[in-house]
C-alpha cells in the first residue's frame, strides 16, 4: 500500500535536510542526532515503579537496568527489552516514556536494559549483558514482585537482533528459560543480501551504508554468518521459545524478518508473524508522528502481555 500522510510528511521532512554519512560525523555527534526523537515519543504515562537497578556480571561490568513496573497483581510477568539504535546509540532514558507505556498496555514488567554502547564495548558483550540482565532478574524475581517462569525478552532493530542472539544462548546455557521472544523490525542478517534491503535500502531513512559503519563499530572482524551476530544463518533453530515478529511494508529489514518466522516454524517452533502495511524502520520511534508507529509497540505489548497470562501458558 502506499505510504499514508504522517509517514509520507515524516520522510519528506527528514529527506530535506539529509544527513552526513555515519564516518562523515563525530560518535558524538552521531549519537546526538536521535535527540530529536525525544520529542516524538509517547506522552509520559505514570507507572507504579520505576526503579534503577544495577545488575551485577561476573567478569565484566555491572549492567544498568531500569525496572518499570505497572498497577497489577504481582507476580508479574516480565519483559527484558533491549533498545535499537544500531548498537551503536540510544539510550534507555531517550526512550522512557516508551518503556512506561510499554508496561501499563502489556501489564507485564519491563526491564530495559541500558548496554553499553559500541564501539567503546563490542560483539558479544550487549548479548551478555541483555542475558545477564534476565538471569539475575529471575534469581531475584521473587523479591521483586516478579514471576520467575514467565520471562520473555524483546527488541526492536538492533536490540531484535541482541534479544534474538540471546534466546540461542539461553537454548545452550538454559539458566534462563524464556517463555516467548518479541523481534520488533528485527536486525537478523547481517549480509544485506535481501530483495528488501535492494528495493527500500536507500531510501527510507534506514541505510546499508548505517548498518554498515554501524556493524563494523559492533563487530569488526566477526564473519556475517557468525550466528549470534545473523541469527538467520543459525544452523538450527530447534528448542527456541514461542517468537511475535514485527516487520514493516517499507523496511529494509522486512524479507529477514519474514525468513526467520518461515524457518522457526520449519523448526516446529511457534511464531506469528505480524506484516505491517505501510511501516518504515523509524515508525517505533516516533510514535508522535506516526500512528502507526504507536500502534505497532501498543500491539507489540498487547501481544507479549496476553502470551505470558495465556491460560495454560508459562507460569
Amino acid at each position: 500500500m502506499a505510504l499514508d500522510e504522517q509517514t509520507q510528511g515524516f520522510l519528506d521532512s527528514a529527506r530535506s535536510k539529509p544527513a552526513p554519512a555515519p564516518g562523515e560525523l563525530s560518535l558524538e555527534e552521531f549519537r546526538a542526532a536521535v535527540e530529536p526523537f525525544r520529542q516524538l515519543g509517547f506522552e509520559r504515562e505514570e507507572v507504579a515503579h520505576a526503579d534503577e537497578l544495577s545488575i551485577p556480571r561476573r567478569g565484566g561490568a555491572d549492567v544498568a537496568v531500569r525496572l518499570y513496573r505497572p498497577d497489577a497483581p504481582a507476580p508479574l510477568p516480565l519483559m527484558v527489552w533491549v533498545h535499537g539504535g544500531s548498537w551503536v546509540r540510544v539510550t534507555v532514558d531517550l526512550l522512557d516514556n516508551h518503556y512506561r507505556a510499554m508496561a501499563n498496555r502489556s501489564g507485564c514488567a519491563v526491564a530495559a536494559v541500558d548496554y553499553r554502547l559500541s564501539p567503546e564495548s563490542r560483539f558479544p558483550q550487549a548479548i551478555e549483558e541483555a542475558y545477564a540482565a534476565a538471569y539475575w532478574l529471575k534469581q531475584h524475581a521473587r523479591a521483586l514482585g516478579l514471576s520467575e517462569r514467565r520471562i520473555a525478552i524483546g527488541g526492536e532493530s538492533s536490540g531484535g537482533n541482541v534479544a534474538a542472539a540471546a534466546v540461542l544462548v539461553d537454548r545452550d546455557r538454559r539458566l534462563v528459560g524464556f517463555a516467548f521472544q518479541a523481534l520488533i523490525v528485527p536486525v537478523l542478517d547481517v549480509r544485506f543480501e535481501t530483495d528488501s534491503w535492494e528495493r527500500l535500502g536507500r531510501d527510507y531513512l534506514l541505510t546499508r551504508e548505517q548498518l554498515e559503519w554501524a556493524l563494523e563499530q559492533y563487530a569488526p572482524g566477526v564473519h556475517p554468518t557468525e550466528p549470534l551476530l545473523s541469527p538467520l544463518a543459525a544452523e538450527s533453530l530447534r528448542d527456541l521459545p514461542p517468537a511475535l515478529i514485527m516487520t514493516g511494508e517499507y523496511d529494509p529489514l522486512e524479507d529477514e524478518g519474514a525468513a526467520y518466522a518461515e524457518r522457526l516454524r520449519e523448526a516446529g517452533v511457534e511464531v506469528e508473524l505480524v506484516e505491517v502495511p505501510g511501516l518504515i524502520h523509524h515508525a517505533i520511534m516516533a510514535p508522535a508522528a506516526i500512528d502507526r508507529g504507536a500502534e505497532l509497540v501498543e500491539e507489540a505489548a498487547t501481544k507479549v502481555g496476553a502470551a505470558l497470562r495465556e491460560e495454560g501458558g508459562p507460569r
